[in-house]
């Protein structure tokens, strides 16, 4: 190890040199650890959280290794020591038969409501998470979706669910104004038509988009965040922006979503269908403050929202901790 690291550190800086992706390498304790330092910036907040939760835990790893965190590249350095492969599942797996990029997606058995048909169960670049050892994904629907087909049942053993309780917890109503919404595109035409009918109900509304940095304080300033599905196909809720915003004290008016409940925070969330949502937020505006403590509470670290945060921070540190044992287990230890 004691070679083993600076050579790493060396072929690591001469690769920066000539790759838009820059990685960045750090010994832990027997673990040497791979990753990112300029990871998708869509999700680079996930990510970032993601691999602060590893660098804890890897302290737990019995065997020395290499830890490739979301790096498919150097494949050599297996001369020196086993690789073990920890990659990111970001996509939605929930959609419906027609939807994008689903050609090669499974069939589900999760009712699709008020439809005859089943789900898909859509896995992105699944040949390649199949060769990983640990998988993480941000949404428990996500994996009771894939639970739901036979076949994926070896696959879902690598498969854990990290929540994204990215930001510290901050439930203050005060010093907050305005409703947003988050579209990367508002002129997709359903997002469109969504915001050409809060228009016509007289909701003055803000896009933010393109910040990917320092999100958390847009979301601690609004009142509402108003989220709403891209297709009509792909049905899996935007845990990555809902949950955050919701952590931030944000009033989260979201669409209807399919199977919300197994997110365990569904009960925090106003629901409604998107033709609904502009009177739902109408009226969220005019009672404020009484559905804010509803939702939050006004006994501070003793309320229920605070208490089921608490436990899904809990869980997150529990899947880590048995996808660490995944990782024991893959290197021959018992």
């Amino acid at each position: 190890m004691n070679l083993i690291f600076p050579i790493t550190r060396f072929l690591i800086r001469l690769s920066n040199h000539f790759s838009g992706k820059k990685f960045q390498v750090e010994l832990l304790n027997r673990c040497i650890f791979l990753s990112r330092r300029n990871p998708e910036v869509v999700i680079c907040d996930y990510y970032f959280y993601i691999r602060d939760i590893l660098r804890m835990d890897l302290f737990e790893v019995k065997k020395a290794c290499f830890i490739f965190y979301d790096c498919n590249r150097f494949h050599f350095f297996k001369i020196f020591l086993p690789i073990i492969h920890i990659d990111l599942q970001i996509e939605h797996t929930l959609v419906k038969p027609g939807g994008r990029d689903a050609e090669n997606a499974f069939l589900g058995r999760l009712p699709i409501p008020n439809s005859e048909q089943q789900y898909l169960v859509r896995i992105a670049r699944y040949e390649n998470l199949k060769k990983s050892n640990i998988v993480v994904d941000y949404s428990r629907i996500n994996l009771y979706n894939i639970r739901s087909n036979q076949a994926l049942h070896t696959f879902l053993r690598k498969i854990f669910c990290i929540s994204p309780t990215l930001y510290p917890i901050y439930i203050g109503a005060d010093g907050r104004e305005g409703v947003i919404t988050l579209f990367g595109n508002p002129e997709d035409s359903r997002r469109k038509l969504f915001l050409a009918d809060l228009n016509r109900h007289q909701i003055l509304s803000s896009n933010i988009r393109g910040i990917y940095f320092g999100i958390d304080g847009y979301y601690r300033r609004a009142k509402i965040v108003i989220n709403i599905r891209q297709t009509e196909y792909h049905d899996t809720l935007e845990e990555l922006r809902v949950l955050p915003a919701l952590r931030s004290g944000a009033i989260v008016i979201c669409e209807a979503a399919p199977y919300a409940i197994k997110t365990w925070y569904s009960k925090f969330i106003i629901w409604g269908s998107i033709d609904k949502l502009p009177k739902l937020i109408a009226h969220t505006q005019k009672n404020y403050n009484q559905i804010h403590a509803e939702i939050f509470g006004v006994s501070g670290r003793n309320s229920p929202f605070i208490r089921r945060m608490q436990r899904i921070e809990r869980c997150n540190q529990l899947s880590m901790l048995r996808a660490i044992q995944k990782v024991n287990r893959d290197l021959g230890l018992h």
